[in-house]
């Protein structure tokens, strides 16, 4: 029966009054979610973590074949190319920097005394991204952190004089920082910009409290020899290289210790003053001479990046990028016999959530109202470097890419009760995810490892940086079942197969809450892309007050 004109208009207004009083979202329909499957994540996962693409190490041939075929996935859902000249791929250009140890050392001199440290042993370093031979000797001087925060009214270098020295800097950053200002200011890069406007020459890390209490120092070690990655800009200029940090080390807490011998204070007093954020600056007496050797090469690994245009006139030209890095660590030193470091659930996982979101979403019959971009990297393992590329050079307008969700490993140990969504409290994406976990009866809880400072170490934080907000969305400590322990089982995880060879496919793994893991992040993108307004910066955020202003 046909109802009249005028009653379904006034049925119609009611519906978008209830609407707007319940604060309703748009959430995907169910025939969108169901089609994320734990067949299909897993079928990714086999491939990608297969022997056969010998860990998809950065530039090398597995990595190349993985993302032949994750651009044959999106080819085949029809979805648009948005890398380079009409391509999926997006080239990025790496200087491969590879140590030569019998080039690197580290001594310390006391009192006209001389004292070689051994590489691997008592310390570690990398090769110089502008440098294949690089040396530096001068006195060391302790700074804390080695951060200077005025907009927090802290600062590691007050009435320190370390011009033409070397910094030693505890690892992290105070406690007392809150997630945001804690995670940035850890960052090596910004630590790295800090010493060098104050003119140190060198740095000597710390590797004591904090996170280096659960990774040990042999952990560290035993990746040294392997080479690392910067990325070049078209006037082949390594990113965010120093040339006035002409010497860089790591060195355990023994060394460490040692270094504090006649001093102020001892390496005890100062760890504690640290965990009570007051470290004060002060001179050691000792000096250093580091010297570090490396060779170079070039190498080209693409991103993957595809597009599905949005049905939107007014809001087709923004888009919601979904991202995961497809690269790891390749072929290294073996572990209980095996040398391929597979990444199964780093990142292959992350790669197979995005490859199907995107199968979910082209499948629609009306598409979501912005465009959606598809984005599979490279470099992650060596820095969220083709992430950091993606964003200063993308391949669609900065300004127009609306919000980031970037997917390093999925949930696969436990089935789970909570999200962990890695900062969502910086911006309005919190409304879409607290939305999402109400309609999947799931509570949000804050990032249960803050010191780690997890929302700095993957792709997510490139995009921050250019001023788009992002989230990482996977589970939380709660599990369904009572028995187990989420946290206990995360961390032994980390302890015991992250970045192993035992990353692989043989390891027990839960598929269906993976399918939770990446429907939710499917129906967190959905109600970004169909809502009339875009993401913003919560007002005074942090992040916006250091990149939203770009």
């Amino acid at each position: 029966m046909r109802m009249p004109l005028l009653t379904c208009l006034v049925a119609c207004l009611l519906m978008v009054s209830a609407e707007a009083q319940t604060g309703s979202r748009p959430y995907p329909p169910d025939e969108v979610l169901s089609r994320i499957r734990p067949e299909a994540i897993r079928a990714h996962m086999n491939f990608l973590a297969d022997d056969l693409l010998e860990g998809r190490g950065t530039g090398t041939r597995g990595q190349l074949l993985a993302a032949k075929y994750v651009a044959a996935q999106f080819e085949q859902m029809g979805l648009k190319p948005a890398g380079d000249s009409g391509t999926y791929f997006q080239t990025v250009r790496f200087r491969r920097i590879e140590t030569v140890p019998e080039k690197c050392s580290l001594s310390l001199t006391r009192n006209g005394k001389n004292q070689a440290l051994r590489w691997e042993k008592d310390f570690v370093t990398s090769g110089d991204a502008l440098r294949t031979d690089t040396s530096v000797s001068a006195p060391l001087e302790f700074v804390g952190y080695g951060i200077s925060a005025p907009e927090f009214h802290y600062d590691d270098f007050a009435g320190a004089d370390v011009k033409g020295k070397i910094v030693v800097e505890l690892d992290g950053a105070p406690a007392s920082f809150s997630d945001a200002p804690r995670a940035y200011y850890s960052d090596s890069e910004v630590r790295g910009r800090i010493a060098a406007d104050h003119g140190a020459v060198g740095a000597l890390i710390v590797w004591a409290g904090g996170y280096a209490d659960h990774v040990p120092f042999e952990r560290l070690a035993r990746f040294s020899h392997e080479p690392n990655m910067r990325w070049l800009n078209a006037q082949g200029t390594p990113n965010d290289a120093r040339p006035e940090i002409r010497g860089f080390a790591l060195i355990n807490r023994d060394i460490s210790s040692g270094l504090f011998e006649g001093a102020s204070k001892s390496l005890k007093q100062v760890l504690e003053d640290a965990a009570a954020d007051k470290p004060e600056a002060f001179p050691l007496p000792l000096s250093a001479s580091i010297e570090q050797g490396s060779r170079f090469t070039e190498v080209e690994s693409p991103n993957i990046a595809a597009i599905l245009p949005g049905s939107d006139p007014q809001l087709a030209s923004e888009y919601v990028v979904f991202s995961a890095h497809v690269d790891h660590l390749g072929i290294g030193d073996a572990v209980n016999g095996d040398n391929i470091y597979n990444g199964a659930v780093d990142n292959a996982s992350g790669t197979a959530g995005v490859i199907e979101i995107a199968r979910a979403f082209s499948s629609m019959s009306t598409r979501p109202r912005r465009s959606m971009m598809f984005l599979v990297l490279t470099g992650e393992e060596e820095g969220s470097l083709g992430s950091d590329a993606f964003a200063h050079s993308p391949t669609v307008p900065i300004r127009q890419i609306v919000a980031n969700l970037n997917m390093d490993g999925i949930s696969l140990f436990y089935d789970f009760r909570d999200l962990v969504a890695l900062g969502v409290e910086h911006s309005s994406l919190n409304d879409e995810v607290q939305d999402v976990a109400r309609h999947m009866g799931l509570e949000v809880s804050p990032d249960p490892l803050p010191e780690e400072v997890f929302f700095i170490r993957s792709d997510q934080y490139s995009f921050v940086k250019q001023g788009v907000p992002a989230v990482a969305i996977a589970e939380g400590f709660k599990t369904v079942d009572p028995k187990l322990n989420g946290k206990e089982i995360n961390l032994k995880w980390e302890r015991t197969m992250y970045h192993t060879p035992q990353d692989d496919m043989k390891q027990p793994l839960n598929f269906d809450a993976a399918v939770k893991c990446v429907r939710a992040n499917l129906a967190v993108g959905y109600e970004v892309a169909q809502e009339d307004g875009r993401p913003h910066w919560n007002a005074n955020d942090f992040f916006l007050q250091k990149f939203g202003k770009k």
